[in-house]
């Protein structure tokens, strides 16, 4: 454990990340915010003002066009525990996230600050010349009753100094804590830890980015000028300005340059042609070469639960069109292939854009069966356009009164076995699934958009026991059975966890981790490490002799070694890359010899004075490459 900036950083050697093709991986869904922080700027993850008289929530008459107040306003963060608003708390441990710190946080125009909750604030300055106020905002350390609601309230607010009282603010700024007042850093490194070490397979985009009942109401259409911007006053949704949307794609596509992992995006049904061209565009042009796209179209376009609206806004589009609603989803999915391969090439589908053709587990013959004879019969080869097929693949117990955690654990395990093979029936199992995607030729075969242990739906009957065996050793050996025997020894590919982190309450415990900045403390974070690191998989390069790139110390201050090996004399080409993608340094572009080789990277020396943070390094020898990332702590 390592402290720097007075916040204790788990370090750990980074996994590499192979360009060499791998057979199965592990991925992840994020959501927005995470628990524990997304954004070093806390104001970018919550969008939640109210009257500072009444408490009532803002009218959208109350907000510009980037959603920011035009009058007097309390932003509100409630992070407390399930249900501790209604005088009870789900959780058996009670445990809250450390929101604790000094947070120095600014806004254009000037206020009067006050604590409406939690915290103090102090030190409130304004810049007349910049029109610019700022102050401090210092919460205490996690408590019982009540902590994590926070409440800033701004009043006798002026935009600037020709404008009336009560006239609102502009671009407020929390930086977290450990961080400096005029850090333009985006992510928490906490985010970045806990996405690269144990470096997942792919980052699934879809609650980051909203997609769930972000679209209009059919034959409405979402165009690009209408998408969330980064310059928004939140990546939170701004429904009151128009925007049902999450985060905006610039941040998917820094992320992902962050993370250097695939990114997995899901496209709004009603989305224009040119909304996703110009979104492919914007990919091309910024995201990291290396790295490949999966796209899917939409999320759980069959889903008729509340927030799944994409779903009758494409039922009511197959009706105009003239096809069934199964249909219209493959016709949508193909539609986005052939507009990702215009912007993108000839050849780059199912190569850097990986199509993924989902629906839900028990309906391979009910929707997937015609989707794909759809496909065939109206486009050609289903493997032309589709990378691969993809369902869910939860599984749950635990549900009865006073069911042991042992047994919820058993139950659980069941639940997977009985997932595995479906010859009758539905004819839906795992291995059904994988010789469909066989059937049609589909490079990347069968994988899961979403999965894990499903608790959830509201009902506190045996909740205690419910949470105390998402916490356990025992689930984490679970987890890997899902995933492991249950999934990738039947010939599946990639399985993509939901989520990240999450609370842990009646209405589930589906993160790996409850608390990003401790990730470990729940056993599923730990499974997902082993996953990875034993996989069973081996590179194309371990197998011909290549071992691309170690680098030691990691973390490192201000200097580190970069070794690797070739069995035969090759080009190579060694560079440095900080968070945003930018080129930092090339350490080497030039002929070795076969054999041993190591490389010295002194940061401050080469390259001035480097900041601390996250880097990359891309070493590629002829055909094959690794990236990896390291940690400089100054």
């Amino acid at each position: 454990m390592i402290h720097h900036n007075g916040k204790s950083v788990l370090c750990l050697l980074i996994l590499l990340s192979c360009s060499a093709a791998m057979a199965a991986g592990l991925g992840v869904n994020i959501s927005l915010p995470e628990r524990g922080g997304t954004f070093v700027d806390v104001v970018k993850e919550n969008h939640r003002w109210l009257n500072p008289n009444s408490w009532s929530a803002l009218e959208n008459v109350g907000f510009d066009e980037r959603g920011w107040p035009l009058v007097d306003a309390m932003l509100l963060i409630d992070a407390r525990p399930v249900a501790e608003w209604a005088g009870e708390i789900d959780d058996p441990e009670n445990y809250r996230v450390d929101w604790s710190g000094v947070y120095a946080c600014s806004f254009s125009g000037q206020a009067t600050v006050q604590s409406r909750g939690e915290g103090t604030v102090r030190t409130v300055t304004y810049d007349a010349d910049r029109n610019t106020t700022t102050f401090e905002y210092v919460l205490p350390e996690p408590h019982d009753d009540g902590y994590g609601f926070f409440v800033l309230s701004f009043t006798q607010t002026r935009r600037t100094p020709a404008d009336d009282l009560n006239s609102g603010l502009t671009d407020l700024k929390m930086i977290r804590p450990g961080y400096d007042g005029d850090s333009d850093q985006v992510f928490t490194n906490d985010f970045i830890h806990a996405l690269t070490t144990p470096r997942f397979a792919a980052i699934r985009y879809k609650d980051f980015t909203g997609v769930d009942g972000c679209d209009p109401v059919y034959p409405s259409v979402l165009e690009w000028a209408e998408r969330k911007l980064p310059t928004d006053a939140s990546q939170a949704r701004l429904e009151l300005i128009g925007k049902a949307d999450g985060a905006a794609w610039e941040y998917v596509i820094e992320l992902a340059n962050a993370t250097h992992i695939d990114p997995w995006i899901n496209v709004p049904v009603s989305a224009t042609t040119d909304y996703v061209a110009q979104l492919a565009t914007l990919f091309k042009e910024n995201l990291h070469p290396d790295l490949d796209i999966y796209v899917e179209s939409s999320n759980e376009v069959w889903n008729t639960a509340p927030g799944y609206e994409q779903t009758q806004y494409s039922k009511e589009q197959a009706a105009a069109l003239g096809i069934g609603e199964r249909e219209n989803h493959a016709r949508r999915t193909v539609e986005l292939a052939q507009i990702f391969e215009s912007v993108y090439g000839q050849g780059s589908l199912n190569d850097k854009i990986r199509v993924v053709l989902c629906s839900h587990a028990p309906m391979l013959k009910w929707w997937v069966q015609p989707m794909l004879d759809y496909i065939k019969k109206t486009f050609g080869d289903v493997n032309q356009f589709v990378y691969a097929l993809a369902c869910q693949t939860y599984y749950s117990g635990g549900a009865d009164a006073g069911e042991s955690v042992d047994k919820i654990l058993q139950d659980c395990r069941a639940s997977i076995a009985s997932q595995m093979d479906e010859p009758g029936g539905n004819q839906a199992g795992r291995k059904q699934w994988i010789a469909k995607a066989a059937e049609f030729g589909l490079p990347g075969g069968f994988c899961s958009y979403e999965g894990g242990p499903d608790h959830g739906g509201g009902s506190t009957t045996n909740l205690d026991n419910r949470i105390s065996a998402e916490r356990s050793a025992g689930m984490g050996d679970v987890f890997k059975y899902n995933i492991d025997d249950a999934f990738f020894q039947l010939g599946a590919n990639l399985a993509v966890q939901f989520t990240l982190t999450s609370a842990y309450n009646r209405y589930g415990c589906w993160g790996l981790t409850d608390d990003i900045a401790d990730p470990n403390r729940n056993a599923k974070f730990q499974a997902a490490r082993d996953l990875i690191v034993t996989s069973r998989v081996i590179s194309r390069q371990a197998i011909l002799g290549y071992d691309l790139a170690a680098n030691y110390p990691n973390p490192f201050n201000p200097e580190t070694t970069i070794a690797f090996s070739i069995p035969q004399p090759e080009y190579i080409r060694l560079e440095i890359f900080d968070v945003s993608g930018k080129k930092v340094r090339i350490l080497a572009d030039r002929h070795f010899a076969a054999g041993q080789h190591a490389l010295h990277w002194d940061g401050a020396a080469q390259n001035g004075l480097v900041a601390s943070g996250v880097y990359f390094y891309r070493l590629q020898a002829g055909s094959f490459a690794k990236t990896k990332s390291m940690l400089l702590l100054r």
